[in-house]
């Protein structure tokens, strides 16, 4: 895998960093400027969150959540309450951390 980026269409998302690794980034960031290159993050970070959301989706999944009536769009509620769904991940959440002890 190569550390230096190709073009490739991406879309921004901003997300909050682990300020020690925001630093190291930029410092990597700056050398690989001064070699005239680019750092291949988005790829990176790609394949950090496909890992993230295959276990998501798998839990949403197991906790019944894994039709399309449960999406948001916009931040609009489509129709169900989000503070049932919230409990009964918790309630999940916590029977599941009984489970492992």
């Amino acid at each position: 895998m190569s550390v230096f980026k190709e073009d490739k269409e991406y879309k921004r998302v901003i997300f909050n960093v682990d300020i020690e690794l925001a630093h190291r980034l930029e410092v990597a960031k700056s050398k690989a400027r001064f070699l005239g290159k680019k750092l291949d993050v988005d790829n990176v970070i790609d394949k950090a969150l496909e890992k993230f959301l295959k276990k998501a989706e798998k839990k949403f999944a197991e906790l019944g959540l894994d039709d399309e009536s449960h999406t948001y769009d916009s931040g609009e509620d489509v129709g169900h309450d989000v503070t049932e769904e919230s409990e009964a991940a918790k309630q999940q959440e916590q029977k599941n951390d009984k489970g492992r002890e």
